[in-house]
């Protein structure tokens, strides 16, 4: 068994890929081993803004050895008239490196071939290993890689080093004008000299001795601790659920916390500007005081160690205090207006030339929002909160805060609205309205925001489906996907039992153009639905079970109770069987006539009535099953998985197994197409009802089909 190193040495990575070359270097390495069939150990990866590379353990010295069977041509080629060996199977032997006597003869399913049984493997790694990891290097995925120089090689940024060693050996490469050796390389500025290995296996300590933390949790625990001791230095302590902890953990290699401050006057600005101008613009931590208070001090964490800090912190000190001065000016030449004069400028930012100004799309939301309230209901309170909010909404898009930070677009609509006195919900409606703000963010809270969001969001799905710029493949220049499943979280968040299909007639509405029509919102609704599925698939949903849900439902809340009430029944006894049973019945109750209702009097078998008896109970335990989910799946952020499975579930799902027994009785023992038109009407009939009262749990057959292929194992694999 050996130790291999390779590392890919290269200029400064950007930081959103440190983390996703290091699992895909990983990922990729441990596939191609496998191909070669070189059996291995652990696989530990490392990654810095500066390299990528992996150590992988108990390397076996030679691929596995294993018997490989090669057919080759038919009987009656492979030899002559008096059972010689014909040229092609002495060619066939010869090319697959066995004697001609060896080959031996096999029956197959086109008849009888010749074959060749031999031992293949057995090759050195070190002689395989070299073209291996030059292929890991050509073909490490990445969203965006360049080519440099004259060399045929794309990758994230030009290479500067190769590391390849096994054990102590070097395994000789050639990349983009690279030869691979020893030879590593530590800290850019506290370890300048090139760190020779003497084997493969002292890479880490080496490392570590070269100023370079190489492991990325290390890194980013050693972040956070020099951090928190900067802050902890001048009392205060760090702003808690930044997202800089991951960013900064990829821009260093070896983290140093200075502290810094700024002239507590800039806490006059409203806390969502000073932070965002910390940490998304300079990196900055932003800390608090013992009070909880944002404090006039921030923390940067620096990629080198200098004598004198003092030199260091008075930059960044300097280039904040340039940043904060252009936000106070900002915030006090906003507030020289109104948001409602800010409201005015909407009619010069274009949205998109066929669907108008942003003002024409604020139209549209301010339209399809009050429809809204009339499907939903409001109260006094709502309905005024709604009518000061929308003449305002999106009216920070025209500041020039926003034009400068535009991650601050709907916080400053309300620290403006603040700022002129307007209720505190209004103010709250304006900043949620703009939520999400990414595929995981925060959704609105209160049902105005939520309100202003959805029509928001549908406006732009609808408004794109309707001049025909439709997502295609991987092409979403507009963004489509994304205001979909903003949208679609912000209603199942939300709880709203309200169709879809109403919601998306709410919506088109609102346009004036008549390609909003009825067949828009149809393949709007369809596009929406396969979002639905895709978000509760992501929950760990089988296909099948949310292909029932979202079949049997009307809301996005509905489907996603659906979905998860239908896993916790599968496993349950009886539950199952009845699923076949159901869809036979589905299947034949398609031919009853509309509204002909079931009538007694017909009954000629003795198992009829029991059928029909046990109808009612059948839908009390579905009403009870559903009842039971609406109350214990209190709407919750879809993709993200409702909390705890469901329970208590055994005595209603038993009402609804009972009717299994009389309907297994019916099928047994009565012929449904019968001569007699008005005997098979009313059968059919029965069993359009025994469908309809199992309907409102979602479309089961889509689960039936799996549970006539069935077993109760394939079941328990559809859920796994």
């Amino acid at each position: 068994m050996a130790t291999l190193l390779f590392e890919i040495g290269v200029e400064e990575l950007p930081s959103w890929y440190v983390r996703q070359g290091e699992g895909a270097l990983r990922e990729l390495l441990g596939e191609r081993l496998g191909a070669v069939r070189l059996r291995h150990g652990e696989v530990r990866s490392f990654a810095t803004p500066r390299r990528l590379a992996v150590l992988v353990s108990d390397l076996a010295e030679r691929s596995e050895l294993r018997e490989e069977l090669r057919r080759g041509p038919s009987v009656s080629a492979a030899f002559e008239a008096d059972g010689a060996p014909s040229k092609a199977a002495v060619g066939f032997a010869r090319a697959s490196g066995v004697d001609v006597a060896s080959l031996t003869i096999e029956e197959t399913d086109r008849g009888a071939y010749v074959h060749a049984r031999r031992q293949v493997g057995g090759e050195e790694a070190a002689s395989l290993l070299p073209e291996l990891l030059a292929g890991v290097v050509r073909d490490l995925p990445a969203p965006r890689k360049m080519r440099w120089a004259a060399f045929d090689l794309a990758f994230v940024r030009p290479l500067a080093w190769i590391t390849a060693l096994l054990d102590e050996e070097v395994l000789p490469l050639r990349l983009a004008g690279l030869e691979s050796g020893r030879v590593t390389r530590g800290h850019r500025f506290l370890h300048s000299r090139p760190v020779e290995l003497r084997s493969a296996a002292d890479y880490p300590d080496a490392l570590v001795a070269a100023s370079v933390i190489p492991s990325r949790d290390r890194r980013r625990a050693a972040v956070i601790e020099t951090a928190r001791a900067a802050a902890a230095a001048d009392g205060h302590r760090l702003e808690p659920g930044t997202s800089l902890e991951d960013e900064v953990t990829d821009l260093v290699e070896l983290p140093t916390g200075i502290l810094g401050r700024f002239d507590p006057s800039f806490l006059e600005l409203p806390e969502a500007v000073l932070s965002t101008v910390m940490i998304h613009h300079q990196r900055f931590f932003p800390t608090r005081d013992a009070n909880g208070a944002l404090a006039p001090a921030f923390v940067s964490v620096s990629n080198n160690r200098v004598p004198d800090e003092a030199v260091v912190r008075a930059g960044y000190e300097q280039v904040l205090r340039g940043r904060l001065d252009d936000a106070r000016f900002f915030w006090d030449a906003d507030r020289r207006q109104t948001l409602a004069q800010h409201a005015w400028a909407l009619a010069g930012i274009a949205f998109h030339k066929e669907l108008g100004s942003m003002a024409d799309k604020v139209a549209r939301v301010a339209q399809s929002t009050k429809r809204l309230t009339e499907l939903l209901g409001a109260s006094k309170e709502e309905t005024s909160t709604l009518r000061q909010a929308l003449p305002l909404f999106r009216a920070d898009l025209s500041t020039q805060m926003v034009y400068e930070f535009p991650e601050l677009e709907g916080t400053m609509g309300c620290a403006y609205a603040l700022a002129e006195g307007l209720p505190e919900r209004v103010a709250v409606a304006l900043e949620e309205g703009v939520l999400p703000r990414g595929p995981a963010g925060a959704l609105a809270a209160s049902r105005i925001g939520a309100l202003l969001a959805v029509a928001d969001r549908l406006d732009t799905v609808v408004g794109f489906f309707a001049i025909g710029r439709r997502p295609s493949g991987s092409a979403d220049p507009f963004g489509v996907r994304r205001a979909s499943l903003g949208a679609l979280r912000t209603l199942n968040a939300q709880g709203w039992r309200v169709p879809l299909g109403k919601v998306l007639e709410a919506v088109a509405s609102s346009f004036t153009a008549p390609s909003a029509g009825a067949e828009t919102v149809s393949e709007v609704e369809r596009f929406l639905w396969e979002r639905v599925a895709g978000l509760l698939t992501e929950e760990g949903l089988s296909p099948r079970v949310v292909r029932a849900a979202v079949r049997g439902s009307r809301s996005v809340i509905g489907a996603g109770r659906r979905a998860h009430l239908l896993r916790a029944l599968l496993p349950l006894p009886g539950f199952a069987d009845l699923l076949t049973l159901h869809k036979r019945a589905a299947n034949l109750g398609k031919q009853a006539q509309a509204d002909l209702a079931v009538r007694p009097a017909l009954f000629r078998d003795a198992v009829e009535a029991p059928l029909y008896d046990a109808l009612p109970e059948a839908r009390r335990g579905v009403e009870r099953l559903m009842a039971s989910a609406r109350k214990q799946l209190a709407p919750w952020d879809l993709g993200s998985g409702p909390g705890a499975a469901l329970t208590d579930l055994d005595a209603a799902v038993a009402d609804v197994v009972r009717v299994k027994a009389p309907l297994d009785a019916f099928f047994e023992g009565v012929l449904v197409m019968v001569d007699d038109a008005e005997v098979r009407a009313n059968r059919l009939a029965l069993l359009a009802e025994v469908a309809e009262a199992l309907s409102d749990l979602g479309a089961l057959s889509e689960l039936g089909a799996l549970a006539e292929r069935g077993a109760a194992s394939e079941l328990e694999a559809a859920e796994g």
